[in-house]
């Protein structure tokens, strides 16, 4: 007979103390002659994804340009948030 527990729940990098899981597999096969039993430990890493969009204030936001502006002139400046971590909470 094999019986399996799994538990589920959501991870976001971004909220982890840790980026590291460690599980332990135990197997126990039970035979007439003895029982076959054996242990293996897993680690699992959690790696980041850019997985939160920047958000931008304010969110919209309207520019009129004529057509005899210089190249190079700033139109305008945006505030741009981001709640991931590491590389993926850079503006490229």
């Amino acid at each position: 007979m094999l019986y399996i527990i799994l538990y589920f729940q959501p991870v976001d990098y971004d909220t982890l103390l840790r980026p590291i899981f460690n599980l332990t597999v135990f197997v126990n096969d039970p035979l007439q002659d003895g029982t076959h039993e054996d242990v293996a430990y897993v680690e699992v890493r959690v790696t980041d994804y850019n997985d939160n969009p920047p958000t931008f204030q304010p969110p919209t936001h309207q520019v009129r340009v004529f057509e005899n502006v210089k190249v190079g002139t700033s139109l305008a400046r945006f505030k741009a948030t981001d709640r991931d971590t590491g590389d993926n909470k850079k503006f490229q």
